[in-house]
């Protein structure tokens, strides 16, 4: 399979009026054609800055882009020019974002919503663009009749169909879902992860899911990062994450997740807190929560170590923490 979409050493910080954000701290990361990517993390890991640093939509100010590449194919989508990437956002690359609710345009149509994106993409106007558009909803799922309505007249679970049916609608090439259950019932979430699992075989996507869900992981991906204070910790494949784990925040992730055959009263969690981005410590930035921490972990700053052609961990002490 060739390397379909690539980041290498982003950086990228956030200016505020009292201090400065720092969202992603040298990621890198690939995903090959076909393949489907899970992105795990605690909230303000950096996992939605990555997916807006990838559509070209981080909000300048406050957002910089210190360093870095986005590449797909041969471009560079960090430098490419406004025009070219709303070409590329929407066609090639699109986007299911967290919230519905604040995704849709209270004041159009759902059917006007999804007509928009071939109106601009695809060059498909008036009946045209609106058959294409009742197809889309009945491929999520929803009755086509129901194009005329408005967003206020869904449901959390139709709403977040609908933001999938705008986001396939060119049948794009590259999907970037983030959190794209959060805040649905666990039936919906079930039904939404189906439909993207079927459209993402049916139209031969590559994926990108952001979750903290590490069942859904284990469902929907092939391979998995793991994202840690803006820097990926740990990445290899489904099997290599979820029964080869080195990293001591990978291991507690799993470790906090409830277990059906023990009898536990309370759940293990990760101890202490996402360090502040705005006052990141020195060298390992997980080591304040960390067992296995030493005076080396706190003045240096671990490098990705290769430990298969599929596995890597960011860790000095990986293999003592693979020995236990």
């Amino acid at each position: 399979m060739s390397e379909f979409l690539s980041v290498k050493d982003l950086v990228v910080r956030y200016d505020t009026d009292d201090a400065v954000v720092r969202a992603l701290n040298g990621v890198s990361l690939s995903l090959q054609e076909g393949e489907t990517l899970g992105l795990v993390g605690e909230t303000g890991a950096g996992k939605t800055t990555l997916a807006r640093s990838i559509m070209g939509l981080i909000p300048s100010p406050p957002g910089v882009i210190e360093s870095g590449e986005v590449l797909y194919g041969d471009e560079d989508l960090l430098k490419v020019p406004e025009r070219r990437m709303r070409e590329i956002r929407g066609k090639h690359i699109s986007m299911v974002f967290q919230d519905p609710m604040t995704s849709l345009n209270p004041v159009m149509t759902v059917g006007e919503q999804i007509a928009e994106v071939l109106q601009n993409h695809e060059n498909l106007h008036g009946k045209e663009a609106h058959c294409r558009a009742c197809e889309m909803l009945e491929m999520v799922g929803i009755n086509a009749d129901r194009a005329g309505e408005y967003p206020h007249q869904f449901s959390g679970g139709m709403k977040q169909r609908v933001v999938i049916a705008i986001a396939l609608a060119c049948r794009p090439k590259v999907l970037i879902a983030d959190e794209p259950t959060t805040a649905l019932d666990v039936t919906i979430q079930a039904q939404v992860l189906e439909i993207i699992k079927r459209l993402r075989k049916e139209l031969n996507m590559t994926m990108m899911l952001i979750t903290h869900d590490l069942g859904v992981v284990a469902q929907n991906c092939d391979n998995v990062a793991i994202i840690y204070a803006g820097e990926i910790v740990e990445y290899g494949t489904v099997h290599e994450i979820f029964k080869e784990r080195v990293h001591p925040y990978t291991i507690g992730l799993f470790d906090s997740i409830p277990k059906m055959n023990e009898d536990v009263t309370r759940l293990k969690p990760i101890v202490g807190l996402m360090p502040d981005p705005t006052d990141l410590p020195c060298g390992c930035k997980f080591h304040e929560r960390c067992q296995y921490c030493t005076e080396e972990c706190k003045e240096r700053v671990p490098e990705m170590v290769q430990l298969s052609p599929t596995h890597q961990v960011r860790c000095i002490h990986w293999k003592e923490v693979a020995a236990k």
